[in-house]
C-alpha cells in the first residue's frame, strides 16, 4: 500500500510575511506554495510546505531534453546489455566501453546480480558509469525483504542522512568488485574528464549511492560531475545535493509513488526524493512538453497522480522506448519499433 505526504489542507485566519519560503520554515511555520507567504498552523492553504527540500527553486542548471534522450538514455540503455559497447556504436560510436562489473548481491538467491559499467568519451572529456535495474522476481523479493529486514544505515559525513541498507550494501559489492579500480584507473587517464552518473529503476539507486559515496571520498566534486536517473525509488531521508541532477520519471510510473514512510523504524522515517524532478506526463515523444519540478517531494508532479491510477508499462518506457527491450538488442538505430503501444 502506498502512502503519501500529507502536507494538505492546513486552514488559516492570518498571514505572516516572510523573505522567502526557507526562512518561513525556519522559523517554526509553513510556507503557502499558492500565495508565497508565511503563517502559523491556521495558514489557509490548499498546499502548504513543511520541509525546506520542498521550498521551491530552480535547478542550477536548465535541462536539455535533447541531450537527455540522446545521450544519457542510450547510456542508461546500455547497461541492459552483456557488451554496452554494441549501444555504444549504434548510438554514440565515440563512448567506449572500459568494463563490466558483476557481482552477486545477494545471500539467499544465485541468481540475484548487480551490474555497472565504467566507460570513457575522449570528444566529449567525459567518464561515465552506469547501473542496471532489477532483473527477475527474486532480485525484487530480495530488495523488498531488504529493505523491511535491515532498513535505514547513516550515510557519509557529506550528507548528514540514511539510506537503505540494501542499496548501499549492493553498491559497495560492485564497488568493491572492480569499480572502484576502474573508475580510479579512468580518473587517473583522464583527471580533467566530467563525471556522468546514471541508471533506471534499482540502476538508479545505485547511481545515487554511487553518486554520494565519490564525493565523500574526495575521488570527484560535485561540481564535476551530471547526475540524471530515471524511475527511481525513494531510498534515503535527505537530499543528495548535486548542482546537476535530475531524477527523470514518466507520466504513472508506479515506482515514483513508493512509500514516503518507513513505519518500520521508531519513530518512522520520512523518505524523500532529491531535487530535481522532471515529469513526462505523456509518451515522451520528441516534442513532448515536461515539467521541472521546483519541488522535490510530495503532491507535485508525478505526485500529483494517483497511486491507484499507476501503469507499471510507465516504468518499462523512457522517452517512447522499451528501455530494456531497447538495451537488450544493442540499441539498434530503429527506435520506432520499440515504440509504446
Amino acid at each position: 500500500m502506498y502512502i503519501l505526504l500529507l502536507l494538505l489542507l492546513i486552514p488559516c485566519l492570518t498571514f505572516i510575511s516572510a523573505d522567502n519560503c526557507t526562512d518561513c520554515l525556519n522559523s517554526g511555520k509553513l510556507w503557502c506554495l499558492q500565495t508565497s507567504q508565511c503563517g502559523d498552523a491556521t495558514l489557509a492553504c490548499n498546499t502548504s510546505i513543511t520541509v525546506s527540500l520542498n521550498c521551491p527553486s530552480r535547478p542550477q542548471f536548465a535541462y536539455d531534453d535533447e541531450f537527455m534522450r540522446s545521450e544519457i538514455m542510450v547510456l542508461t540503455t546500455a547497461a541492459q546489455n552483456e557488451n554496452p559497447q554494441l549501444c555504444f556504436n549504434n548510438q554514440m560510436p565515440t563512448m567506449k566501453l572500459y568494463k563490466v562489473t558483476t557481482v552477486n548481491c545477494s545471500t539467499n538467491y544465485s541468481d540475484v546480480t548487480c551490474v555497472g559499467y565504467t566507460a570513457y568519451d575522449t570528444k566529449r572529456k567525459v567518464i561515465s558509469i552506469s547501473f542496471k535495474g532489477a532483473h527477475g522476481q527474486d532480485q525484487i523479493n530480495q530488495l523488498m525483504n531488504g529493505a523491511i529486514q535491515y532498513g535505514l544505515e547513516s550515510y557519509y559525513t557529506v550528507t548528514n542522512g540514511k539510506i537503505f541498507k540494501i542499496i548501499q550494501d549492493s553498491f559497495m559489492l560492485l564497488w568493491n568488485g572492480g569499480m572502484q579500480a576502474d573508475l580510479r584507473y579512468l580518473k587517473y587517464k583522464y583527471p580533467s574528464f566530467e563525471l556522468w552518473v546514471n541508471g533506471h529503476s534499482l540502476g538508479s539507486a545505485l547511481a545515487w549511492a554511487a553518486s554520494a559515496w565519490v564525493v565523500n571520498i574526495g575521488l570527484y566534486k560535485p561540481e564535476d560531475m551530471k547526475v540524471v536517473v530515471m524511475g527511481a525509488a525513494r531510498i534515503s531521508d535527505y537530499n543528495f545535493a548535486f548542482p546537476y541532477n535530475f531524477h527523470i520519471l514518466h507520466r504513472s510510473d508506479p515506482v515514483a509513488h513508493t512509500p514516503t514512510f518507513l513505519p518500520s523504524t521508531v519513530p518512522s522515517t520520512t523518505l524523500f526524493y532529491p531535487k530535481t524532478e522532471v515529469w513526462y506526463n505523456n509518451y515522451m515523444n520528441p516534442g513532448d512538453p515536461y515539467q521541472v519540478c521546483q519541488e522535490a517531494d510530495g503532491p507535485f508532479c508525478s505526485g500529483s497522480v494517483d497511486p491507484k491510477a499507476t501503469q507499471y508499462i510507465d516504468h518499462l518506457y523512457y522517452f517512447n522506448i522499451d528501455l530494456p527491450g531497447w538495451g537488450h538488442a544493442g540499441c539498434p538505430k530503429n527506435i520506432s519499433a520499440y515504440a509504446q503501444p
